[in-house]
């Protein structure tokens, strides 16, 4: 068995919030090859403007040196690293049964929070009586064309707006929070696509109370280069299969029936995203969206495919 290298917080007292002997909260942060990021996320969180006590959990299982980054700069983290690859439900579960927190938040290593996040997601938690909350993302690859298109595919229904809480089905993982009681009774999969639309969706399904909070952002550090967001949308597409069909699975019959009508998805995904976008976004925004608009649909092609093999998959008998 895989037994992790943990780190635990040191004496270093960074605020008189951050590293609490007796946190609030804890902040869960999955991350694998994450070098390129990981500073960038755990500086925005160590920088919260908040004085609630909290904590900094990140479960790693990197190559790329990671853990070392996180080892040598920031002491203060509790790192649990293993050698090999945990899934991102995997290291959410880890983080989870370490955490001390009354609430805990789950943030991305390629995610940097803005200044007010802890209090906006605890702030929802504790007042509005909710049981999971998740905010919104913002594009942090705004000039980049690779990266803005698979930044609006994957996040045009969490986009960021001045508006007040609404009720939310769907939490994205890497800008969600729960209390404590609520995560106790349940697990994350074992994936890393779709395993956070299945949990949340399981949650709303079993009557908890859930919110989007449209201004708790994090900026989003997009993958970039064609080859690379075409992989991982068809990757995402796989995952869409995974919860949709766990989730309602009935709603799938007809593609079912008729695999094929998977590729004329995207079109009316286009539109689905156009109108995401002029309802939440400026029009500079929807301007920039129809600009990279033949990318977009290029990207959500591949996306097509991966959900049109992991149907055929789950069709063909083992």
């Amino acid at each position: 068995m895989d037994t992790p290298r943990c780190r635990f917080q040191s004496d270093t007292i960074v605020s008189d919030a951050y590293c609490s002997d007796r946190p609030l909260v804890s902040v869960v942060m999955p991350s694998y090859q994450a070098a390129r990021d990981v500073r960038s996320a755990l500086r925005s969180l160590q920088s919260q403007e908040t004085v609630t006590p909290y904590e900094i959990i990140v479960v790693d299982s990197s190559t790329d040196g990671t853990d070392r980054i996180v080892e040598t700069e920031f002491p203060e983290v509790r790192l649990f690293h293993f050698s090999e690859r945990r899934q991102v439900g995997t290291a959410r579960n880890i983080g989870v049964e370490a955490a001390r927190g009354e609430v805990i938040l789950f943030v991305d290593a390629d995610c940097i929070p803005c200044s007010t996040w802890i209090d906006q997601m605890y702030g929802a938690i504790r007042k509005e009586g909710a049981d999971g909350v998740c905010g919104a993302m913002s594009n942090g690859t705004p000039r980049s064309i690779t990266g803005s298109a698979g930044f609006y595919l994957e996040f045009f229904r969490f986009l960021a707006y001045k508006g007040r809480p609404g009720p939310a089905r769907f939490l994205v993982g890497g800008n969600s929070g729960f209390r404590r009681d609520i995560l106790a009774g349940m697990r994350y999969s074992d994936h890393s696509v779709g395993e956070d639309m299945l949990f949340s969706s399981r949650l709303a399904k079993s009557g908890k109370h859930l919110l989007f909070l449209p201004t708790a952002s994090v900026r989003h550090l997009n993958r970039r280069g064609l080859r690379t967001v075409l992989d991982y949308q068809r990757k995402l597409g796989a995952g869409a299969f995974f919860y949709r069909s766990r989730d309602s699975p009935e709603k799938l019959r007809l593609l079912r029936a008729a695999p094929p009508l998977i590729f004329l998805m995207p079109f009316a995904i286009m539109v689905w995203i156009g109108c995401s976008i002029l309802w939440r976004r400026r029009i500079t925004d929807f301007l920039r969206f129809a600009a990279i608009l033949p990318l977009c649909l290029l990207a959500n092609t591949a996306w097509a495919c991966g959900f049109y093999e992991a149907l055929r998959q789950s069709a063909t008998p083992e």
